[in-house]
């Protein structure tokens, strides 16, 4: 019986430990959800006032450049009119086209006046012009008005002679006046054919609701604009860049100088021309396809340039140029856009560096401004990390919105969002993890670090070429005078070429990498938290949702045990209700034990099997039975210890008392 209670006892207590220690857990996970809920609202603020901050910086941004695109259209403009005006003017040189010119103007002032006496006036080199185109146009002007007229040039009073031409009429009572200058007919042309002219050069506008309501201006000045249209002015209005068609014959690029300025856009070149011209292998033609094949991130190092594939930029720069590859996908020409101009506002900044050397006439000097390779290069770091940590913040974003959502309640809407957002969040983490390794890998590799020199190099390779040449002379000067050629230029050749490798000094584009390396570390950092939180709430939401599971079967258990019992108590009362004989039927106490002997039954059966479930309801590692045979060899094991120790010192001490019954045997006869 004592064992009994004790087995029980130590029964309950294992069952007590597991439910204490699911609870532990369970509030644990809620206390530390509960931590980190609060350490989140605490940095709350924090990120709605940088998101605040960057969007006004992006609204800035964004009217900067606005501003910055109207007032391009509006220098090109102005360079189609000032061309046109020049062409007017040298019209007026060629004295046979300009009478013809004036008879016609001339026409118009009378036909719109209708005087009989009218006066004009003209530049004063184009008096006598004018004299011959008088009589003409009056003349024009009797046949087909019917009465004539009397036209005075006035010699007292003349136009301003910076105006291209034309002639301005007065009435004879003069306050009607009609300029018809060449100047004056060019402005209303302006102002008639801009609509046009905005259409041909800018293309329609997208907020138009008929963009192609202006196309019948267009023949009016399709030539002109495209005999005064130059490449400068073509190219500063062109820089939204588009997403173009695959093609496997050419490679379309952007290419910006050293100046900042865009020189070609989407310009197509044959790749066998590409590579040859550039320096580079068949195998890098998959780094800088258009397709929207994603392909490994990579910074790869050649000799005439540093060939970049971070996300959506793929670039090739070179030391006084990059060239801008193209995509076939809107999402990144939309970014690649973007970093166009910031990539043409950092080039024409000057930053102040002295982390470089350069070479000036074989003496090493400090150069104060970052070289063009390098400047390019962090502006792609710069726009890259930009783009990851917008993508981080937005995944943060979706990711703490669920979490919340899971700690008030767990719908199965939810989970699904949950499971989408996780998948998302581990493609970025993925993406992030390659770029960070990139940048790790060009770190360790010290030839590409030196090769990424590219001015430098340049200017080595130069100064080498330049010193061979001078030292040919010198030799050929000297056979010619002293008639030997013992003159070494080899040494100078290898002082020049040592003194070249030992400038190499990679601490400054070591610096770069690191500080952008160190960035996208934090990022993959806290992507990783973030993958580690939704790991942990998708194991307390299993946890939970087990422990109800099992609840519910628990449930369902119980009330089938119940049933069991009320239908084996009513089987006794089930055959006593049969119409056959019992010989029962007149005892006063049968309705009373039938019933007692039903429920009895009922209840035993219940207790049995409610016994039963909590047997298997213990959560242990081991069943019951494996229980009692470990404990019944845990005994036995203890009940055989104690014997060796009983039969151990029962042994010693018969070998004491031995050696003592010796010694005083010994000592007895001794004496």
């Amino acid at each position: 019986m004592e064992s009994f209670i004790r087995k029980e006892a130590e029964e309950k207590a294992r069952e007590i430990q597991l439910k204490a220690d699911e609870e532990y857990e369970i509030e644990k996970a809620s206390v530390v959800r509960a931590e980190i809920n609060a350490i989140d609202a605490a940095y709350q603020d924090k990120f709605k006032k940088a998101s605040l901050a960057q969007q006004i910086t992006k609204s800035t941004i964004a009217n900067k450049t606005r501003l910055k695109v109207l007032a391009t259209r509006e220098e090109a403009l102005e360079t189609i009119f000032s061309a046109t005006h020049d062409g007017l003017k040298k019209l007026a040189s060629n004295k046979n086209k300009y009478k013809t010119l004036l008879i016609g103007l001339i026409e118009e002032c009378l036909y719109t006046m209708m005087e009989k006496a009218v006066t004009i006036q003209v530049r004063e080199v184009d008096v006598a012009v004018a004299k011959e185109a008088a009589k003409v146009a009056a003349e024009n002007f009797e046949k087909k008005a019917g009465f004539p007229v009397d036209i005075t040039v006035d010699e007292s009073n003349f136009l301003n002679k910076d105006l291209a031409g034309g002639v301005v009429a007065i009435n004879g009572t003069g306050k009607i006046s009609v300029d018809n200058t060449l100047d004056e007919r060019l402005k209303l042309l302006s102002e008639t054919a801009l609509p046009a002219i905005k259409l041909e050069m800018f293309g329609p506008s997208k907020t138009r609701k008929y963009p192609g309501v202006m196309q019948i201006y267009i023949p009016l000045v399709r030539q002109q604009i495209r005999n005064i249209g130059s490449a400068s002015v073509i190219s500063s209005t062109s820089k939204v860049l588009k997403p173009i068609k695959p093609d496997l014959s050419t490679i379309s690029c952007t290419v910006v100088d050293q100046t900042g300025t865009v020189r070609a856009v989407s310009k197509k070149f044959p790749r066998a021309t590409f590579l040859q011209q550039n320096k580079l292998f068949p195998r890098d033609l998959r780094k800088i396809d258009s397709s929207n094949v994603d392909v490994a991130p990579s910074i790869a190092v050649r000799s005439n340039g540093i060939l970049v594939n971070l996300l959506h930029i793929k670039a090739l720069i070179k030391r006084n140029e990059v060239l801008v590859f193209d995509t076939a996908s809107p999402q990144s020409a939309s970014k690649l856009s973007l970093f166009m101009y910031d990539l043409e506002s950092k080039l024409q900044t000057k930053v102040v560096h002295s982390g470089m050397l350069g070479i000036n006439n074989g003496n090493h000097q400090n150069i104060l401004n970052q070289t063009y390779e390098f400047k390019t290069l962090e502006c792609i770091l710069v726009n890259v990390m930009a783009v990851l940590e917008t993508e981080l913040r937005e995944h943060a974003a979706k990711v703490d919105k669920i979490l919340k959502q899971l700690d008030s309640q767990i719908d199965r809407a939810v989970l699904k969002d949950l499971l989408v957002n996780s998948k998302d969040l581990t493609m970025f983490y993925q993406k992030s993890l390659l770029i960070r390794n990139t940048l790790d890998e060009l770190l360790d590799n010290d030839e590409d670090l030196e090769n990424m020199y590219l001015t430098e190099n340049y200017e080595i390779k130069r100064l080498i070429v330049d010193q061979e040449s001078d030292g040919k002379s010198s030799v050929l000067k000297a056979a010619k005078q002293d008639g030997s050629s013992n003159v070494n230029t080899n040494s100078n050749h290898h002082s020049l070429i040592q003194e070249g490798s030992e400038s190499k000094d990679t601490g400054e584009i070591e610096m770069l990498l690191e500080s952008y390396y160190k960035q996208c570390d934090e990022i993959v950092q806290q992507a990783e938290t973030m993958i580690n939180n939704i790991k942990s709430t998708e194991d307390i939401v299993n946890i939970i949702l087990d422990a109800n599971r099992n609840s519910l079967m628990v449930f369902e258990l119980r009330v089938a045990i119940f049933t069991l019992g009320i239908t084996v108590a009513t089987i006794i009362p089930a055959f006593y209700g049969m119409n056959l004989k019992n010989y029962i039927e007149d005892s006063s106490i049968a309705f009373v034990g039938v019933t007692a002997v039903s429920v009895v039954l009922g209840g035993i059966m219940a207790i049995i099997y409610l016994r039963k479930l909590r047997d298997v309801r213990r959560m242990t590692m081991v069943s019951s039975k494996q229980l009692d045979q470990f404990d019944n060899d845990t005994k036995r094991g203890i009940h055989e210890k104690v014997r060796r120790q009983r039969e151990s010192k029962t042994l010693e001490q018969r070998r004491k008392l031995e050696k003592e019954i010796v010694w005083k045997w010994l000592l007895g006869d001794h004496k």
